[in-house]
């Protein structure tokens, strides 16, 4: 995330002030407040006949594990939108959501820092096999009982 150090507004130099219970970054000329807010993520939870559809990323962060389609929520674009469309990207299937599941915190620690995911139940369209996307290693179903533990703990409650 981008640190500044001068106003992106007046080009004067920041100082650290209480803002809202927080420490914040702010501009003395104009009032610009530096806030530092969670990037956007929709996730999709894709299921066709009791089986979880996965994704074995290709890129960091956390390359080499098994997720949940997912991506960022891109300018002009809903949730909704960003969840299916990153379905399609990554596992070049389609679906159609069935229901909210909720939101929740992520912190990566390798590149990106705080996100927050917004989460579907998806309902896959269509039969046949995944084909991974240009960012993905491999696209797979597992049964319940196969979900890798972290999978689980993340979505616990919402996967039953």
């Amino acid at each position: 995330m981008k640190e500044y150090n001068y106003c992106p507004i007046c080009a004067t130099q920041l100082k650290v002030k209480l803002t809202s219970g927080r420490k914040r970054n702010f501009c003395p000329s104009c009032n610009f407040i530096d806030y530092k807010n969670p990037l956007p993520v929709a996730t999709a939870i894709a299921v066709r006949n009791k089986k979880f559809l996965l994704i074995k990323r290709g890129l960091a962060p956390q390359k080499g594990t098994w997720a949940a389609p997912a991506g960022f929520i891109e300018i002009g674009e809903t949730p909704e939108e960003a969840c299916l469309r990153e379905l399609k990207e990554e596992t070049g299937m389609s679906g159609k959501i069935i229901k909210l599941i909720g939101a929740t915190r992520l912190h990566d620690k390798e590149i990106y820092g705080d996100m927050l995911l917004i989460i579907y139940l998806v309902k896959l369209q269509e039969e046949g096999n995944p084909i991974p996307g240009d960012e993905v290693e491999e696209a797979k179903f597992f049964d319940f009982t196969e979900l890798p533990d972290y999978y689980i703990k993340r979505f616990k409650g919402t996967l039953a």
